[in-house]
């Protein structure tokens, strides 16, 4: 399982760098995109529990959305900061 969680991080970095993921999330401001997160994480540990593998299903989609704040968290302060 450990080693899909890593194959899966590095997918994900490669998925947002390339923007292969909708608009509509990639354009999502910081604060929506940590409650958006917090939702998906806990549908995911309900469905997790549903189908027997919480670790695993848990474990995916927190990867997911924390790549996604961390990324959204990088570009956030670009803009502010060229403006001086």
């Amino acid at each position: 399982m450990m080693i899909w969680f890593i194959v899966f991080f590095i997918v994900s970095q490669i998925m947002i760098e390339k923007n292969w993921l909708p608009k509509k999330i990639l354009e999502l401001r910081l604060l929506p995109l940590c409650l958006a997160s917090i939702g998906i994480i806990l549908l995911a540990a309900i469905i997790g529990i549903i189908i027997g593998q919480p670790v695993f299903v848990v474990g995916t989609m927190t990867i997911l959305c924390g790549s996604l704040i961390s990324w959204r968290y990088r570009t956030f302060g670009v803009g502010v900061s060229e403006k001086k």
